[in-house]
């Protein structure tokens, strides 16, 4: 984890355990500098982190506050980490349907920028929150950049497992999503009626260095899932 990403971690427990409340004015970069002892640019980094993420926000001219807190069980529909990170709080589970090396089809194979001969992670599972079903999701992970993948680790969080073993800084994403109806494998895995309606979701993931190295597909229960977006001018 790099030092202004930890520097957005601290500040952020500050937040989680009311020290700064909402509406409060969080102190100037100068004596946040001074407090961490660290370099100008890195709290800047971090304040653009909190920011990114919907916990603070800057009034030109007057300063740094705290945002109001997203409501709870709430997922950031745009997040770039696994949303275990975001339903914190929440116990997030997993059953996995299938684990298994393969070549994938063109469209994901250009989603990844691999070549014809390169092989990804194949990666099915139900994901729950307080052991409701909330979405199923399908995942490719390029071989290049996470090197091993087994059922035990799928059980987890992958995004743990990539950041803090493999040490693979997660980047940026771009999102696809649209409304579809359930087709009749989907629905019995969300345990939902076959023509219901769903969110899917298309998403990559791309590494700081801008290698793409996951395409997920993700399909919510309607039922059991609440987003949000925190917008930034």
């Amino acid at each position: 984890m790099l030092k202004y990403e930890l520097i957005a971690e601290r500040i952020e427990v500050l937040i989680e355990n009311g020290q700064y409340e909402a509406g409060d004015k969080l102190p100037s970069v100068e004596i946040l500098r001074a407090e961490f002892n660290v370099s100008k640019s890195t709290i800047i980094n971090a304040l653009k982190n909190l920011e990114k993420e919907g916990l603070i926000y800057q009034a030109r001219g007057s300063g740094i506050y705290v945002r109001n807190p997203k409501r709870d069980g709430f997922l950031n529909l745009f997040t770039a980490d696994g949303f275990s990170d975001d339903l914190k709080g929440h116990e997030v589970t997993s059953k996995v349907l299938k684990v298994t090396e393969m070549k994938p089809e063109e469209y994901i194979k250009n989603q990844l920028k691999l070549k014809d001969n390169e092989s990804v992670y194949y990666v099915e599972r139900i994901r729950y929150v307080d052991s409701k079903v909330f979405c199923i999701e399908t995942s490719y992970f390029s071989k290049n950049v996470v090197l091993y993948m087994n059922e035990e680790i799928a059980n987890g969080s992958i995004f743990d497992y990539i950041e803090n073993n493999l040490k693979v800084k997660v980047g940026f994403t771009d999102i696809y999503f649209k409304i579809e109806k359930l087709s009749q494998e989907n629905a019995q895995h969300l345990e939902l009626k076959e023509g219901d309606p769903s969110l899917e979701y298309e998403q990559i993931f791309y590494t700081s260095t801008g290698i793409p190295f996951d395409y997920s597909k993700i399909i919510f229960h309607y039922e059991n899932s609440q987003f949000y977006i925190p917008s930034i001018k």
